[in-house]
């Protein structure tokens, strides 16, 4: 506690948004909004709708409105152009993140302590629609998820921080990455009975608060690694495998009792989270690339580990768990297709690095890699169909030929298909190559026009 309130972020957030007055305006509005069921239902409803007000309030208080509070107290900190400020004072990345996760959302935590208690009055009175035990469960509940959706907030706009729209456009997969976790929630909360979690009886809660952890934890950890970026915190990538290896295990135990097929799973997580990554750092690859580039020169090794880009690490951790995948004999031919996809997203990601180290030559370069994206994987493939016949169209595209144990009629066969891949994956790695080749000086072109223009009469 003294840590807390020795934390001058904390202090300087409480400076901004803690009044005297607030408390009793608070403790005001909360008593209006219970005072509605009181007023508008029946005798016999009135308090078990008192106790859904103040439930609902909680929820509201601890997820939305503090979220909001949240993610405003960073977007303040870019709008008022207040950041070269933090980057330049003493201040940790954990200090800044629990500095405003706790201090900016005061406002919110004074709600929640209100409607918290009104919920556990209401339980230990009137114990037909829950027990008080129950609205204990629900009150910690509250606390651990809101601050799990408050830690997102706040990353929320740490991502969105000078990204272009194809970088916005990304936001999207981390629905798609969080979408277990939501669906595992609402499979938990319900039940009455034990929920299982890698077929571990974890109690009637339990679900819940190992995917509330979880949220929390993985937030935590997101929200450390963007502010060690923009505070200019050099760090080693090892929180970005790290978090996916723990949503991995956390929502595959969600859907499965056999830990083997926590391998696909994870699979699955790191290529979702690779695509991602890469995605969104398009912008800042070619000024990582070069630092990596320098440092290994250099013999920095360190350094250059510290300035890779994570989508990388990201595949490396795919490839891994989907050959484990694939060396399972339950999990064999999803591995094998998880292994596949691994290697469509290494040639995928040579052509985005090739670009993004190029991103000077081109007005949109997200824009560019997506027509490129869509000619190669769809465009060609069908023109070489529809002009040439099958055989020409999985050359284009292998991946549809090793698939399966067999060719397919009239395709490549297997061989030549895994020669076409390799050819592929030869010229992104080419094409790289040539991108990240030093510009052409410029001085002679400079020369030459300088002497034309003394010469000219």
């Amino acid at each position: 506690m003294n840590t807390l309130l020795d934390n001058p972020e904390f202090q300087r957030q409480l400076w901004l948004h803690w009044r005297p007055s607030l408390a009793l305006w608070t403790l005001l509005l909360c008593g209006l909004i219970l005072g509605l069921p009181l007023a508008l239902s029946s005798p016999h409803e009135r308090l078990s709708n008192l106790g859904l007000t103040a439930l609902a309030g909680l929820w509201i208080a601890t997820t939305l409105y503090a979220s909001i509070l949240a993610a405003r107290s960073l977007r303040e900190e870019i709008e008022q152009h207040t950041w070269d400020w933090q980057r330049l004072s003493a201040l940790t990345p954990w200090q800044m993140a629990w500095g405003k996760l706790l201090g900016a959302t005061v406002p919110a935590w004074l709600y929640a302590a209100l409607f918290g208690v009104a919920g556990i009055v209401v339980a230990a009175l009137w114990e037909m629609l829950w027990d008080a035990r129950r609205a204990w469960h629900l009150l910690a509940l509250a606390v651990l998820w809101g601050l799990g959706m408050q830690t997102w907030a706040m990353n929320a706009v740490l991502v969105r921080w000078h990204s272009g729209l194809w970088q916005r456009r990304s936001l999207g997969l981390l629905l798609v990455i969080g979408l277990p976790f939501l669906l595992g929630l609402l499979r938990g909360l319900p039940q009455r009975a034990a929920g299982p979690w890698w077929g571990w009886d974890l109690g009637p809660w339990g679900l819940a608060y190992v995917l509330g952890c979880a949220t929390l934890g993985l937030g935590l950890l997101a929200l450390w690694r963007q502010l060690c970026e923009r505070l200019d915190v050099p760090t080693l990538p090892w929180a970005w495998p790290l978090g996916l290896a723990v949503a991995g295990i956390a929502s595959a135990g969600v859907w499965h009792r056999d830990f083997s097929a926590l391998w696909p799973h994870l699979a699955a997580w790191a290529l979702l989270g690779t695509a991602f990554i890469a995605l969104q750092h398009m912008g800042s690859q070619a000024r990582a690339w070069r630092q990596v580039f320098w440092s290994g020169q250099q013999r920095h090794w360190r350094a250059a580990l510290a300035a890779l880009p994570l989508w990388p690490v990201s595949w490396l951790l795919a490839m891994l768990a989907a050959a484990l995948a694939w060396r399972q004999a339950s999990t064999s031919v999803l591995g094998w297709w998880l292994l596949l996809a691994c290697a469509q997203l290494l040639r995928e990601g040579l052509i985005l690095t090739g670009f993004a180290l190029q991103a000077q030559r081109w007005r949109s370069p997200g824009a560019v890699f997506a027509v490129t994206w869509l000619a190669i994987n769809l465009l060609l493939p069908l023109l070489a169909w529809g002009a040439m016949g099958s055989t020409t169209a999985t050359a284009l595209q292998p991946l549809v030929v090793l698939m399966g144990n067999t060719a397919p009629m009239d395709a490549l066969p297997r061989s030549l298909a895994w020669l076409a891949l390799g050819a592929q994956l030869l010229l992104a790695a080419l094409w790289v190559r040539w991108a990240a080749r030093p510009p052409a000086p410029r001085g002679g072109v400079s020369a030459t026009s300088s002497t034309a223009n003394h010469a000219a009469p």
